[in-house]
C-alpha cells in the first residue's frame, strides 16, 4: 500500500495517473478566484476513473525507477497492490490514498471516490496558499451627538439670571441719563446702584463657576480610561482610512466585544478586539477569537 503515495508525486507533473487493472486519477486545472473575502490560487482538482485501467507505463516506470528495480518487479508489485485493494475494498474497507482522497463502495457497490487534498497540486502557483483580505466598508453618514448638556445649561443660565439683570440695570441707566450733571454724584451716593452693582458681580462669578462645572463634568468622564493599566492588546485589524476603523471598531462592539481604538501607531488605526492586563490573558483570548475567525489575522500587540 506504500506505492500509492506516488500518486501525489505523479499527479504534480501529469494530468493522469492510472494503476493498471484498477483504475486512473485525473487531475484538472482550476483557477485562481476571489470569494467571500478570500483569495485562492490556481490548483488543481482531482477525481477518479475506473474505466481507466489500462497500462501507459507511467505508473510501472515510476515505481521501477524509485525503488531500484525492473519494470518486471514493479509490474508484479503493481498486481499485487490492485489484488489488495480490491480485497479490502470488497470486505468494507475505507482505503486513503495519501493527500489526495479516498476510495470505498457505496450501499449499490459503486466506487466512491472522495477528494481530500491537503497541498496544492499545481506547480504553476508558486507556493501560493489561500490568505483573506479586508474589504471596504460602505460609507455611512456617522452623526456626532450634540453636547445638549452645554448648550442648555447656558440658555438657562441666560434667561433667569443675566436677563433679569439687564432688566433691572436698564431703568437705572436711564435714571442716570436724564439726571442734571451737577446733581450726579450726590444721586450716585443716595442710590443704591452700588448695591445692584455689588450684587451683579457677586453673582456672576458663581454662574460662571456652576457653567464651568458641567462644561468639564463629561471631560472629566472621558478621562477614565478603563484599559489605562493594560499593556497586551489583540489586535483584529489595522486601518489606513479612518472610516473603515470606525466601521471595524463599531462591528466588534455590535458582536459583543470590548473593543479599543489604539490610535495611529506606524501610519495605521490599531483596533484591538480587547485589552489585558496580562499576557497569558491575551494569548488565550488570541486562540479563541482566531479559533472563531480562522482567516483574520488577529496578533497580541504589546505596548510599552
Amino acid at each position: 500500500m506504500e506505492l500509492l503515495a506516488f500518486i501525489k508525486e505523479l499527479l504534480l507533473l501529469n494530468d493522469c495517473v492510472i494503476i493498471p487493472g484498477f483504475g486512473g486519477f485525473v487531475s484538472s486545472y482550476q483557477p485562481a478566484g476571489l470569494h467571500a473575502s478570500r483569495f485562492t490560487p490556481p490548483a488543481k482538482t482531482v477525481s477518479f476513473n475506473k474505466k481507466l485501467n489500462f497500462n501507459d507505463g507511467l505508473f510501472i516506470n515510476y515505481i521501477a525507477d524509485k525503488e531500484g528495480i525492473n519494470y518486471f518487479l514493479a509490474s508484479r508489485k503493481v498486481n499485487l497492490l490492485v489484488e489488495e485493494m480490491n480485497y479490502r475494498l470488497t470486505d468494507g474497507e475505507e482505503i486513503g490514498i495519501p493527500e489526495i482522497g479516498t476510495l470505498h463502495y457505496d450501499d449499490h457497490e459503486n466506487l466512491i471516490f472522495t477528494p481530500r487534498i491537503t497541498s496544492n497540486l499545481n506547480p504553476d502557483a508558486f507556493g501560493l496558499t489561500a490568505f483573506n483580505y479586508e474589504t471596504l466598508f460602505v460609507r455611512k453618514q456617522v452623526s456626532k451627538p450634540v453636547p445638549q448638556v452645554q448648550r442648555d445649561a447656558a440658555r438657562v443660565i441666560f434667561k433667569k439670571r443675566t436677563l433679569q439683570k439687564v432688566l433691572v440695570a436698564v431703568p437705572l441707566l436711564i435714571a442716570l441719563a436724564v439726571t442734571p450733571l451737577k446733581d450726579y454724584k450726590s444721586y450716585l451716593q443716595e442710590s443704591n446702584l452700588g448695591s445692584i452693582t455689588e450684587m451683579v458681580t457677586s453673582v456672576e462669578p458663581v454662574s460662571r463657576a456652576e457653567v464651568m462645572a458641567k462644561q468639564e463634568a463629561p471631560n472629566e468622564e472621558k478621562a477614565i480610561n478603563p484599559t489605562a493599566d493594560h499593556s497586551y492588546f489583540v489586535i483584529g485589524g489595522s486601518f489606513k482610512s479612518d472610516e473603515n476603523a470606525i466601521n471595524f471598531l463599531t462591528l466588534l462592539k455590535a458582536e459583543g466585544y470590548q473593543a479599543v481604538d489604539l490610535g495611529i501607531i506606524k501610519g495605521l488605526h490599531y483596533i484591538a478586539v480587547e485589552s489585558f492586563a496580562t499576557l497569558n490573558a491575551a494569548q488565550k483570548a488570541h486562540q479563541e477569537y482566531t479559533s472563531k475567525a480562522p482567516g483574520s489575522g488577529a496578533w497580541i500587540y504589546i505596548r510599552k
